[in-house]
């Protein structure tokens, strides 16, 4: 009976071990959920597992004992100091402050300064730009003697730079080997003949682009010089001279290549530099003034929908190749394979269409072109109609608004959509054609762009008859135009903008196939990417340090789940990645399209709901809370337990005797 009775206590207690056990282990690993009302008394670490980077910070001494005794007694005396009044409690916070920095942090930093950064613009050195490799091929000549030293040369004329002022930060030339110029020799018959390898035009997926080299051929022997520009990342230079005068041939290319070569690759050193910004999302509204006024019989139904249609496809057409190419720069989703980077995040363009937005009478001027001497040039519209009733003195006059009234009139009616904003504005036939006028120069055009405003310009549409896709693109040629100047580049066709660099004897000519078109080679691509690399290098060397404190500061009661963890991982895994490309001279574009995948990630791991810190408890409220709930079941099964036990050692001592 007594073992019984010793039995069920034990049962008992150890009922009550399993079930707080089994709350504790409940607790530990039930995901949070962010819409309970419920708050958590465990935090979820299991992230801690496959966290890669080391997130503890640089230590103050030198790894000795005496180290350590230094940074503690330093410590210490600066919280007694503050404790007693005698010291400030900054000093206190300096000590914290300067373990900021996490391992990983000082070890890209020490990475970073070993690179061959050179500063652009160097009152404000807005532009830091690092040091490109290029594969250098002379495919009609064999000799690599003759290649090696012409390279040589090439590539200290370009350091040597155009300018004594501002020396030039350099394109190192790796020459190809001996057998692919015996090849190359062997397969080119003479410079007119010769085409652009297949590996360097092969097309890869859309969203691809491979991780490699870019191309220089120097093509001698030629009926004419020049530099070609093509759609990859290859420039070929055609020139006159001939291995027979190398000598010509390297003074030929320290006094004309050499400065073309600079302009092309590092444009962000040549272009005014502007205020960096991430372009994320455009928005185009299209305003109809009267769809009825431009269908013979009234359906404006009918009109409107072909004017939504041939939007979208002018969108398509005009704008999305430019949108593509950025997205590849400001995307932030980006994957790394062997030798391609991928990206999935895309730059958001969207439209909407809308009707019935007159502009007001009073604000259409009309200007009579053809008046007789000592009448009034230009009228308003409303009053034009009352007194000129003359069909062949209308024709000569010009229908236009000024744009403070457009511009006026478009921002009151503007919508409230981040990003960049155009409207396109279709005035009616009793207004067309329409020009906009500047207040102060008294100029005519078709575009105006608004300054710090919503939204960012204004284009006019000009019907051309039921020729809606032709006049919509040409409308949207100016929010190209916009687009171009908002990323440091010319408001020119790719053609225009290449020509502008040639010198007056060696023309620059693109030879893509959008070369009539305002979109974005990839030498343009290039230069944006120059201008964004270091300073998102900075931000996101910020937003990691910063994660990477809190981690350590609060690593025991911040919550840290897995997924949460991978994000981590993930920033830090292409910040690696970004660096490396530099160090391998790759160009800038697939460092900075990868430091934006990596900004882009390591904000949603701040942003996650996931990571958060438990609410405080303090002992003393955890003792007021639990005890009067579990002292009164606790105790008794323990002192009876005890009593149980004692009674049964005397039970079985008496039966002994």
């Amino acid at each position: 009976m007594a073992g019984t009775r010793l039995a069920v206590h034990s049962v008992f207690v150890v009922q009550l071990i399993c079930l707080v056990a089994a709350s504790f282990l409940y607790a530990s690993t039930k995901p949070f959920d962010p819409s309970s009302s419920a708050e958590p008394f465990i935090s979820d670490q299991s992230g801690w597992k496959i966290l890669v980077e080391d997130v503890s910070p640089v230590p103050l001494h030198d790894g000795s004992i005496g180290g350590y005794i230094r940074e503690y007694f330093d410590v210490v005396v600066a919280e007694v100091s503050a404790l007693l009044g005698l010291g400030e409690e900054e000093q206190v916070h300096h000590h914290h402050a300067e373990r900021r920095t996490s391992v990983f942090l000082q070890q890209m930093r020490q990475q970073l300064s070993k690179l061959p950064l050179k500063y652009i613009n160097h009152d404000d050195k807005s532009v830091v730009l690092p040091q490109l490799k290029m594969n250098f091929h002379m495919p009609m000549i064999e000799d690599v003697t003759v290649i090696n030293r012409v390279a040589s040369e090439l590539e200290g004329a370009i350091i040597r730079g155009n300018s004594a002022k501002q020396p030039s930060h350099g394109i190192t030339l790796a020459p190809s080997d001996d057998a692919s110029n015996q090849k190359a020799a062997e397969e080119v018959k003479s410079c007119e003949e010769w085409s652009l390898p297949e590996e360097s035009t092969e097309l890869l997926h859309r969203n691809t682009r491979k991780l490699k080299l870019p191309d220089l051929y120097l093509l001698t022997d030629c009926t004419k010089t020049s530099v070609d520009v093509p759609d990859s990342d290859a420039i070929v230079i055609r020139t006159t001279h001939t291995d027979n005068d190398v000598n010509g041939l390297e003074q030929y290319l320290q006094a004309e290549i050499a400065p073309i070569l600079l302009k092309i690759v590092y444009q962000a050193s040549t272009q005014k530099q502007m205020q960096m910004q991430r372009l994320e999302r455009i928005f185009v509204q299209l305003i109809d003034e009267d769809p009825t006024s431009h269908r013979e019989g009234g359906d404006a139904k009918v009109h409107f929908d072909l004017l939504s249609r041939a939007l979208s496809t002018s969108l398509q057409s005009t704008i999305s190749p430019m949108i593509h190419d950025l997205s590849f720069i400001y995307g932030g989703n980006v994957e790394l394979f062997d030798d391609t980077i991928f990206w999935k995040g895309a730059i958001d363009l969207s439209s909407a269409p809308s009707a019935y937005l007159p502009l007001p009478n009073n604000a259409i001027e009309i200007d009579r072109g053809d008046a007789a001497d000592g009448e009034q040039g230009a009228v308003k519209a409303e009053d034009e109609a009352e007194s000129v009733e003359n069909e062949e003195y209308k024709s000569v006059s010009t229908k236009f608004v000024t744009t403070v009234q457009m511009s006026k009139f478009i921002q009151s009616h503007s919508s409230s959509n981040e990003g960049l904003e155009w409207v396109l504005f279709l005035p009616s036939r009793d207004h067309s054609p329409l020009t906009l006028r500047d207040s102060k120069s008294g100029d005519n055009g078709q575009s105006i762009v608004l300054s710090g405003s919503k939204p960012a310009g204004v284009s006019l549409v000009q019907m051309d008859d039921d020729k809606y896709i032709n006049s919509l693109s040409h409308s949207l040629n100016y929010l190209a135009g916009y687009i171009r100047e908002l990323n440091g580049l010319q408001s020119k066709t790719v053609m225009e903008a290449y020509d502008e660099l040639s010198s007056t004897t060696t023309p620059v000519n693109y030879i893509g196939r959008s070369a009539q078109s305002l979109s974005i080679s990839f030498w343009e691509l290039e230069s944006i990417a120059q201008r964004h690399w270091y300073a998102v290098l900075q931000q996101v060397l910020h937003d990691i340090d910063a994660v990477m404190s809190l981690l350590h500061e609060h690593g025991s009661t911040l919550a840290l789940p897995e997924h949460v963890a991978k994000k981590i991982n993930t920033a830090t895994n292409l910040l690696r990645k970004s660096i490396s490309f530099v160090e391998e001279g790759l160009p800038v574009m697939y460092a900075t399209s990868t430091l934006y995948g990596a900004l882009t990630t390591i904000e949603s791991a701040q942003a996650d709901a996931d990571l958060f810190e438990l609410p405080y408890f303090a002992p003393d409220h955890y003792l007021a809370v639990f005890s009067p709930l579990v002292l009164p079941l606790v105790m008794p099964m323990i002192f009876g337990l005890i009593r149980e036990v004692k009674r049964y050692k005397e039970l079985k001592r008496k039966r002994q005797i």
